[in-house]
């Protein structure tokens, strides 16, 4: 399913415009269907239902650099159908300002959207230098997602401006005409009214039929909004004037949005939403021949196998691709065609997935999601334009499990599938009424453990370095995708190319060892190493040495912005355990050492310890994460927290008084003759 969110600007002003997302070909059938539509651009005048904004452009010395914007206007008309007008008019203050603004780009759906470019002009010093032509515009595809295989069939009208110097003013202005079919004329709309940089003038306006009640809400603003109603026409206007630049802190969480921004919804609740979703999946149930016979091979099975058997079907047996174009942006595909071509996007998918529970006997629905809002879903106003992720949830002896579809290589078992915590949902059923909490009540959380044992048989020659990682969840899920996708060969490569950047002359012993517990969903990796200069020997006849419990820092990082005015992201439900054991020569005591300090907060939990028994010398770290983000007014303890656990990643000691006697230096020789020949024995053999 498309992203088809409420529009997030984080980028200048030159497409500060609200419209829905989304898109080449792989094969020919594609091709087809892509091209089905040919892009629609006329050049006419400005509509009559505009009300034209004036604006003033002041002294160049006084405007802001690289480009100023005196006016961001954006009308709507609803009254028939949906027409979206926008105009932009900015100054060029700075070469750097040329670069980045002189090059317009409009896109839009040919399959049901025409676009209408009423001007695009450039004055110089109050005089008209250039106009539009239409031999200006040149249209061109546009797959942004082409990567995540999903195609929309998108186009950008794109405009070359020439001749653009310091001081210009631009001033250009089009309609997008047409609305997604897929909606069934429910209105719902949006304008974002603060940026990055500041603006002059801000118009937006909704008209509207006066009996068609939308609602409207502004987030991130004071500013008001005026209804006026005059005979069957409501119209809904916000201006603002001189607004300042919003600062768009680093590590947001996905559902936190700095920009002001105004929403407007037909809807009136999400029972209305929940209506308008059954309706979009009341596609033909009806199993075509092989799909029955599919249904029936599943039912000669145990009903646990079957459910395992379904899922892992719709998982890995149909492929992700999304040919999401004009209707088919949300509207599912049948199950029996998604079975049939073994292709199709989350809906898709997920509408195949239900079926086959259905016909065994499971209680299962299609649920829409959003993978950036989650449980801040019912901050806004009801609407389908905030959902772009469809799931499964399936209902097995009393327990919801909110199982994805689109995931790949995930554990066997249902009962040890890892699920998304996506907060809140709007299950596709004859019975919903509104959104329903989707937080999981199982298999939530990821789980990592390193275990690292390294034995030094002397302070000179080289240590023999296992690790041992054993990982759950959303982790076990991520590594076995990429065990599989690169292969286990390349994956042991970039291990040892990491540990390089610390320990230049690494050698590895063995080949990796991989150990899939699948039904469980646990994967254990082993790795082995000879590592040369372990000890750092200096002047003194003292070797120093330093252990690394640091894979916590894999995970959470200071922010670039400290001092901040947003919320800080956190990875969730994660908890790390880090052990590094040193096995020494002989017997050193560390027992000044010894002891465990805890750090906690809301947020997170730490424990950080030093144990020494019998030449084996422990460092270990352990990390566990208690939320999803931390509020503003909690961002600096936490951060002075972080900073205190960031000084607890590494142990640093070293011994005294090392001998270099003609025995010692005998045994390292021979330690270093038959670890040569190792790793010559397993160059020879090709591991």
């Amino acid at each position: 399913m498309p992203s088809h969110r409420l529009y997030r600007c984080k980028s200048p002003l030159t497409v500060l415009l609200f419209i829905i997302l989304c898109s080449s070909s792989v094969n020919s059938y594609a091709t087809s269907r892509l091209n089905a539509h040919e892009p629609q651009v006329s050049i006419v005048a400005v509509p009559e239902w505009i009300e034209v904004q004036d604006f003033e452009v002041g002294d160049l010395v006084d405007l802001v650099s690289p480009s100023h914007y005196h006016l961001v206007d954006k009308q709507i008309n609803g009254i028939q159908g949906k027409q979206v007008y926008s105009r932009f008019v900015y100054s060029l203050t700075d070469p750097s300002g040329i670069e980045s603004n002189s090059n317009i780009r409009i896109r839009f759906n040919p399959a049901y959207e025409t676009l209408q470019i009423h001007a695009i002009a450039v004055n110089r010093l109050g005089k008209l230098v250039n106009s539009l032509s239409p031999a200006d515009v040149e249209v061109i595809n546009v797959e942004d997602r082409q990567s995540s295989n999903i195609y929309s069939g998108e186009v950008e009208a794109v405009i070359l401006l020439k001749d653009i110097r310091v001081g210009d003013v631009v001033d250009y202005s089009y309609t997008l005409v047409g609305n997604n079919p897929v909606f069934a004329d429910k209105f719902s709309a949006g304008a974002t009214i603060g940026w990055s940089i500041p603006v002059d003038k801000v118009n937006v306006s909704v008209l509207m039929p006066s009996e068609r009640a939308i609602q409207y809400k502004i987030f991130k603003s004071n500013a008001q909004l005026n209804v006026e109603t005059v005979g069957q026409i409501s119209t809904y206007r916000l201006g603002l004037t001189n607004t300042t630049e919003v600062y768009e802190e680093d590590n947001l969480p996905a559902w936190y949005n700095p920009y002001p921004y105004i929403q407007f919804s037909e809807y009136r609740n999400w029972q209305d939403v929940a209506q308008w979703a059954n309706d979009l999946f009341d596609v033909e149930h009806i199993p075509s021949a092989d799909l029955a016979a599919y249904i029936s091979q599943l039912k000669t099975k145990p009903i646990d196998q079957a459910i395992n058997a379904a899922i892992d079907f719709s998982q890995n047996q149909i492929r992700y691709l999304g040919l999401e174009l004009g209707e088919n942006s949300h509207r599912p595909n049948s199950p029996s065609e998604t079975f049939a071509n073994r292709q199709g996007d989350c809906k898709d998918k997920s509408l195949l997935l239900s079926v086959l529970l259905n016909q065994l006997g499971i209680t299962a629905n299609p649920a829409l999601v959003s993978t950036s809002s989650r449980a801040h879903v019912s901050d806004y106003l009801p609407t389908h334009a905030v959902f772009d992720h469809a799931i499964v949830e399936i209902q097995v002896d009393g327990v919801s499990y909110w199982i994805d579809p689109t995931m790949t290589h995930q554990g066997s078992q249902l009962d040890s599938k890892f699920q998304t915590d996506y907060g809140l949902a709007l299950v596709v059923a004859p019975y919903t009424e509104g959104l329903t909490s989707a937080r999981p009540t199982i298999n939530f959380d990821s789980k990592i453990a390193v275990k690292e044992f390294i034995v030094a048989a002397d302070y000179a020659s080289p240590v023999e370095w296992t690790v041992t990682t054993t990982v759950t969840g959303r982790e076990a899920d991520s590594l076995r995708y990429r065990i599989k996708s690169e292969g286990q060969v390349k994956l042991a490569k970039a291990y040892l190319n990491f540990y390089a950047k610390r320990f230049a002359k690494i050698e590895s012993l063995r080949p990796l060892q991989i150990i899939d517990e699948r039904q469980q969903n646990i994967i254990t990796v082993v790795e082995h190493y000879l590592v040369p200069e372990f000890w750092l020997l200096n002047a003194q006849k003292n070797a120093e040495f330093e252990l690394h419990a640091d894979y916590y820092s894999h995970y959470a990082q200071l922010p670039k912005s400290i001092k901040r005015e947003q919320p800080l992201a956190m990875y969730p439900n994660l908890s790390i355990n880090h052990k590094v054991t040193l096995q020494l020569p002989e017997h050193i005591d560390f027992s000044t050492d010894e002891g465990t300090e805890l750090f906690e907060d809301n947020f997170v939990n730490f424990a950080s310890s030093i144990i020494y028994d019998r030449r084996l010398l422990t460092f270990q770290n352990s990390y566990t994460t208690k939320g999803e983000y931390v509020d503003v007014a909690q961002v600096p303890e936490h951060l002075a927290l972080l900073s205190e656990i960031a000084n607890r990643m590494n142990y640093y000691n070293s011994i005294t008084n090392v001998t270099d006697d003609p025995g010692n230096i005998a045994l390292q020789k021979l330690l270093l003759n038959l670890n040569q020949r190792r790793i010559a024995q397993k160059e020879k053999a090709g591991e």
